[in-house]
């Protein structure tokens, strides 16, 4: 394994067992979309956690770990989501108890707790927060 990808696996085992777990509840909820992509919800939601994807992956790479800007690119998460709640909301667009419904609720709910917590790490970006995520634990910052 090269000393890049060493770091980067340092900086996410360091994470707070607390934010593994949510990155892994997150990352689960958005890829349960694959199994329903012949819905419009699973579709949609599919897509922006792919878009997210594509700016997040170069960026952990480019940066040698995991940074507060990689909450950024969730922005892509908002019309994402006032597109479900607005179909959550209409009258039969998704039948209740329905596995797209299941999906869509899902989405909205953990999406949403996501973006307070994306909300709260870009404004700390922002403000010079910039270091590599992870790596203070037991001398992890000197990894090569």
């Amino acid at each position: 394994m090269t000393s890049k990808w060493r770091r980067i696996w340092a900086s996410l085992t360091g994470l707070p067992l607390w934010v593994r777990l949510w990155l892994v509840v997150l990352a689960l909820t958005n890829m349960s979309s694959l199994a329903l992509l012949d819905t419009d919800s699973g579709r949609w939601t599919a897509v922006a956690f792919a878009a997210v994807g594509v700016f997040n992956m170069p960026m952990v790479y480019i940066q040698g770990g995991l940074t507060r800007l990689l909450s950024v690119p969730h922005v892509i998460w908002i019309p994402l989501l006032i597109h479900l709640i607005g179909k959550l909301l209409a009258d039969h667009a998704i039948a209740p108890g329905s596995s797209e419904y299941i999906l869509a609720v899902s989405v909205v709910v953990v999406n949403g707790i996501s973006l307070l917590f994306d909300a709260l790490e870009s404004w700390r970006w922002l403000a010079g927060r910039r270091e590599i995520l992870g790596l203070h634990k037991a001398g992890r910052d000197t990894v090569r």
